[in-house]
Protein backbone atom coordinates (compact mmCIF):
# COMPACT_ATOMS: atom_id res chain seq x y z
CA UNK A 1 0.00 0.00 0.00
CA UNK A 2 1.09 3.57 -0.66
CA UNK A 3 1.97 5.92 2.21
CA UNK A 4 1.52 9.68 2.02
CA UNK A 5 4.88 11.36 2.67
CA UNK A 6 3.18 14.79 2.91
CA UNK A 7 5.91 16.53 0.89
CA UNK A 8 5.29 15.79 -2.83
CA UNK A 9 9.00 15.77 -3.73
CA UNK A 10 9.46 12.48 -1.85
CA UNK A 11 6.70 10.70 -3.76
CA UNK A 12 4.82 7.90 -2.02
CA UNK A 13 6.30 5.64 0.59
CA UNK A 14 5.32 1.99 0.62
CA UNK A 15 4.27 -0.64 3.12
CA UNK A 16 4.41 -4.30 2.11
CA UNK A 17 2.91 -7.25 4.00
CA UNK A 18 3.27 -10.88 2.99
CA UNK A 19 1.84 -13.92 4.78
CA UNK A 20 -0.01 -17.22 4.31
CA UNK A 21 -2.54 -18.79 6.64
CA UNK A 22 -5.05 -21.62 6.98
CA UNK A 23 -8.77 -21.37 7.72
CA UNK A 24 -11.27 -24.06 8.62
CA UNK A 25 -14.96 -24.30 7.80
CA UNK A 26 -17.90 -26.69 7.64
CA UNK A 27 -20.08 -27.63 4.66
CA UNK A 28 -23.45 -29.33 5.20
CA UNK A 29 -25.98 -30.45 2.59
CA UNK A 30 -29.35 -32.17 2.40
CA UNK A 31 -31.19 -33.65 -0.59
CA UNK A 32 -34.90 -34.56 -0.52
CA UNK A 33 -36.54 -36.54 -3.33
CA UNK A 34 -40.20 -35.60 -3.77
CA UNK A 35 -40.67 -38.15 -6.58
CA UNK A 36 -38.28 -39.96 -8.99
CA UNK A 37 -38.04 -36.83 -11.16
CA UNK A 38 -38.01 -33.98 -8.61
CA UNK A 39 -35.43 -33.19 -5.92
CA UNK A 40 -34.95 -30.35 -3.45
CA UNK A 41 -31.51 -29.41 -2.10
CA UNK A 42 -30.23 -27.26 0.74
CA UNK A 43 -26.57 -26.48 1.48
CA UNK A 44 -24.81 -24.38 4.09
CA UNK A 45 -21.16 -23.26 4.11
CA UNK A 46 -19.87 -21.84 7.38
CA UNK A 47 -17.79 -18.70 7.62
CA UNK A 48 -14.02 -19.12 7.61
CA UNK A 49 -11.84 -16.87 9.77
CA UNK A 50 -8.42 -15.99 8.36
CA UNK A 51 -5.80 -14.40 10.64
CA UNK A 52 -2.70 -12.97 8.98
CA UNK A 53 0.44 -11.69 10.72
CA UNK A 54 3.49 -10.24 9.00
CA UNK A 55 6.43 -7.93 9.66
CA UNK A 56 5.88 -4.41 8.38
CA UNK A 57 8.27 -3.68 5.49
CA UNK A 58 8.52 0.06 4.83
CA UNK A 59 10.39 1.72 1.98
CA UNK A 60 10.93 5.23 0.56
CA UNK A 61 9.76 7.00 3.70
CA UNK A 62 10.45 10.72 4.00
CA UNK A 63 12.94 11.45 6.83
CA UNK A 64 10.37 13.16 9.07
CA UNK A 65 7.79 10.39 8.72
CA UNK A 66 10.44 7.71 9.24
CA UNK A 67 11.48 9.43 12.49
CA UNK A 68 7.88 9.59 13.75
CA UNK A 69 7.19 5.93 12.95
CA UNK A 70 10.53 4.87 14.42
CA UNK A 71 9.90 6.71 17.71
CA UNK A 72 6.57 4.91 18.01
CA UNK A 73 8.11 1.52 17.31
CA UNK A 74 6.06 0.99 14.14
CA UNK A 75 9.07 0.25 11.94
CA UNK A 76 9.81 -2.91 13.93
CA UNK A 77 6.22 -4.04 14.44
CA UNK A 78 4.18 -6.99 13.24
CA UNK A 79 0.83 -6.17 11.67
CA UNK A 80 -2.12 -8.51 12.13
CA UNK A 81 -5.10 -8.57 9.74
CA UNK A 82 -8.19 -10.63 10.43
CA UNK A 83 -10.84 -11.18 7.74
CA UNK A 84 -13.89 -13.44 7.48
CA UNK A 85 -14.86 -15.42 4.39
CA UNK A 86 -18.68 -15.12 4.45
CA UNK A 87 -21.04 -17.95 5.24
CA UNK A 88 -23.65 -18.82 2.65
CA UNK A 89 -26.92 -20.74 2.29
CA UNK A 90 -28.24 -22.13 -1.01
CA UNK A 91 -31.57 -23.79 -1.82
CA UNK A 92 -32.19 -25.53 -5.15
CA UNK A 93 -34.72 -27.56 -7.12
CA UNK A 94 -34.37 -30.06 -9.98
CA UNK A 95 -37.25 -31.39 -12.11
CA UNK A 96 -36.98 -33.96 -14.91
CA UNK A 97 -39.60 -32.85 -17.46
CA UNK A 98 -39.13 -35.76 -19.88
CA UNK A 99 -36.43 -38.08 -21.21
CA UNK A 100 -34.49 -35.16 -22.76
CA UNK A 101 -35.29 -32.04 -20.74
CA UNK A 102 -34.80 -31.04 -17.11
CA UNK A 103 -35.12 -27.62 -15.44
CA UNK A 104 -33.26 -26.29 -12.41
CA UNK A 105 -33.41 -23.27 -10.12
CA UNK A 106 -31.66 -21.95 -7.03
CA UNK A 107 -31.71 -19.08 -4.55
CA UNK A 108 -28.86 -18.19 -2.20
CA UNK A 109 -27.64 -15.75 0.45
CA UNK A 110 -24.07 -14.70 1.37
CA UNK A 111 -23.07 -12.72 4.47
CA UNK A 112 -20.68 -10.24 2.85
CA UNK A 113 -21.27 -7.74 5.66
CA UNK A 114 -18.94 -9.89 7.80
CA UNK A 115 -16.24 -9.75 5.10
CA UNK A 116 -16.31 -5.95 5.30
CA UNK A 117 -15.52 -5.98 9.04
CA UNK A 118 -11.72 -6.11 9.11
CA UNK A 119 -9.71 -6.48 12.33
CA UNK A 120 -6.32 -4.73 12.40
CA UNK A 121 -3.66 -5.04 15.07
CA UNK A 122 -0.08 -3.83 15.61
CA UNK A 123 2.32 -5.79 17.80
CA UNK A 124 4.47 -2.89 18.98
CA UNK A 125 7.48 -3.26 21.32
CA UNK A 126 6.24 -0.26 23.31
CA UNK A 127 2.45 -0.49 22.96
CA UNK A 128 0.10 -2.90 21.19
CA UNK A 129 -2.75 -1.31 19.24
CA UNK A 130 -5.87 -2.80 17.70
CA UNK A 131 -8.90 -1.46 15.86
CA UNK A 132 -11.79 -2.60 13.69
CA UNK A 133 -12.82 -1.03 10.41
CA UNK A 134 -16.14 -1.56 8.66
CA UNK A 135 -16.26 -1.23 4.87
CA UNK A 136 -20.07 -1.17 5.04
CA UNK A 137 -20.58 -4.16 2.74
CA UNK A 138 -24.08 -5.60 2.40
CA UNK A 139 -25.26 -9.20 2.42
CA UNK A 140 -26.03 -10.43 -1.10
CA UNK A 141 -28.67 -12.58 -2.80
CA UNK A 142 -28.25 -14.99 -5.68
CA UNK A 143 -30.93 -16.20 -8.12
CA UNK A 144 -30.37 -18.71 -10.91
CA UNK A 145 -32.36 -20.71 -13.48
CA UNK A 146 -31.16 -23.27 -15.96
CA UNK A 147 -31.91 -26.35 -17.99
CA UNK A 148 -30.36 -29.62 -19.11
CA UNK A 149 -30.85 -31.24 -22.51
CA UNK A 150 -29.89 -34.85 -23.27
CA UNK A 151 -28.24 -34.62 -26.70
CA UNK A 152 -27.57 -38.37 -26.83
CA UNK A 153 -27.15 -41.16 -24.33
CA UNK A 154 -23.59 -40.21 -23.22
CA UNK A 155 -23.84 -36.43 -23.66
CA UNK A 156 -25.71 -33.86 -21.55
CA UNK A 157 -25.90 -30.13 -22.36
CA UNK A 158 -26.18 -27.64 -19.44
CA UNK A 159 -26.99 -23.94 -19.70
CA UNK A 160 -28.42 -21.20 -17.50
CA UNK A 161 -28.43 -17.62 -16.24
CA UNK A 162 -27.93 -16.14 -12.76
CA UNK A 163 -28.05 -12.78 -11.01
CA UNK A 164 -26.03 -11.64 -7.98
CA UNK A 165 -26.98 -8.52 -6.02
CA UNK A 166 -24.36 -5.92 -5.12
CA UNK A 167 -22.43 -5.95 -1.86
CA UNK A 168 -21.84 -2.17 -2.07
CA UNK A 169 -24.26 0.75 -2.17
CA UNK A 170 -23.70 3.63 -4.58
CA UNK A 171 -20.05 4.30 -5.38
CA UNK A 172 -17.77 1.26 -5.24
CA UNK A 173 -14.46 1.04 -3.41
CA UNK A 174 -11.29 0.48 -5.48
CA UNK A 175 -10.35 -2.06 -2.80
CA UNK A 176 -12.98 -4.41 -4.27
CA UNK A 177 -14.58 -2.93 -7.41
CA UNK A 178 -17.53 -5.31 -7.78
CA UNK A 179 -21.27 -4.73 -7.91
CA UNK A 180 -24.35 -6.58 -9.08
CA UNK A 181 -23.69 -8.99 -11.93
CA UNK A 182 -25.35 -11.26 -14.48
CA UNK A 183 -23.86 -14.67 -15.22
CA UNK A 184 -24.41 -16.71 -18.41
CA UNK A 185 -23.13 -20.28 -18.49
CA UNK A 186 -23.00 -23.30 -20.79
CA UNK A 187 -21.34 -26.69 -20.48
CA UNK A 188 -21.33 -30.31 -21.57
CA UNK A 189 -21.03 -33.58 -19.64
CA UNK A 190 -20.21 -37.07 -20.91
CA UNK A 191 -21.20 -40.23 -19.02
CA UNK A 192 -18.35 -42.74 -19.15
CA UNK A 193 -19.94 -45.47 -17.04
CA UNK A 194 -22.47 -45.91 -14.22
CA UNK A 195 -19.91 -44.55 -11.77
CA UNK A 196 -17.89 -42.03 -13.79
CA UNK A 197 -18.46 -38.88 -15.84
CA UNK A 198 -16.55 -35.79 -16.89
CA UNK A 199 -17.49 -32.34 -18.15
CA UNK A 200 -16.37 -28.88 -19.19
CA UNK A 201 -18.12 -25.55 -18.63
CA UNK A 202 -17.73 -21.87 -19.39
CA UNK A 203 -19.30 -18.78 -17.85
CA UNK A 204 -19.39 -15.10 -18.74
CA UNK A 205 -19.97 -12.59 -15.93
CA UNK A 206 -21.11 -9.09 -16.85
CA UNK A 207 -20.84 -6.44 -14.15
CA UNK A 208 -21.72 -3.32 -16.14
CA UNK A 209 -20.04 0.02 -15.42
CA UNK A 210 -19.10 0.88 -11.83
CA UNK A 211 -18.35 4.40 -10.60
CA UNK A 212 -16.03 5.43 -7.79
CA UNK A 213 -15.93 8.88 -6.21
CA UNK A 214 -13.68 9.19 -3.17
CA UNK A 215 -12.80 12.72 -2.12
CA UNK A 216 -10.45 13.76 0.67
CA UNK A 217 -11.55 16.32 3.24
CA UNK A 218 -7.91 17.39 3.78
CA UNK A 219 -5.33 18.59 1.26
CA UNK A 220 -2.51 16.18 0.47
CA UNK A 221 0.10 18.35 2.23
CA UNK A 222 -1.97 18.07 5.45
CA UNK A 223 -2.26 14.28 5.29
CA UNK A 224 -5.18 13.91 2.88
CA UNK A 225 -5.21 11.04 0.40
CA UNK A 226 -6.31 13.12 -2.58
CA UNK A 227 -9.35 12.51 -4.79
CA UNK A 228 -10.09 9.36 -6.76
CA UNK A 229 -12.89 9.85 -9.29
CA UNK A 230 -13.52 7.56 -12.24
CA UNK A 231 -15.29 4.44 -13.46
CA UNK A 232 -14.71 0.82 -14.40
CA UNK A 233 -16.24 0.42 -17.87
CA UNK A 234 -18.20 -2.67 -18.94
CA UNK A 235 -16.68 -5.16 -16.53
CA UNK A 236 -16.62 -8.71 -17.90
CA UNK A 237 -15.01 -11.91 -16.64
CA UNK A 238 -14.76 -15.33 -18.29
CA UNK A 239 -14.55 -18.54 -16.22
CA UNK A 240 -13.64 -21.95 -17.65
CA UNK A 241 -13.75 -25.20 -15.65
CA UNK A 242 -13.28 -28.92 -16.24
CA UNK A 243 -14.28 -31.67 -13.81
CA UNK A 244 -14.39 -35.44 -13.25
CA UNK A 245 -16.96 -37.28 -11.08
CA UNK A 246 -16.56 -40.78 -9.66
CA UNK A 247 -19.29 -42.47 -7.59
CA UNK A 248 -18.52 -45.34 -5.25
Amino acid sequence: MAINNFAPRFGDGRLKLEDNTWGWGLNLGMLYEIDPGTRLGLTWNSQVDLDFKASAKFSNLAPGLATVLGNRGALNSDIKVGITVPQQVMGSIFTQVNDRWAVLGSVGWQQWSKFGQVQLGIDNPSKDTSLSTDLDFKDTWHLAAGAQYRISEPWLLNFGVAYDSSLQSGEVSPLLPVGSAWRFGVGGEQTLSKSASWGIAGEYLYGGTLDTDLRSTLPVVAGGRGDLVGSYKNIGTIFVAAYYNWKF
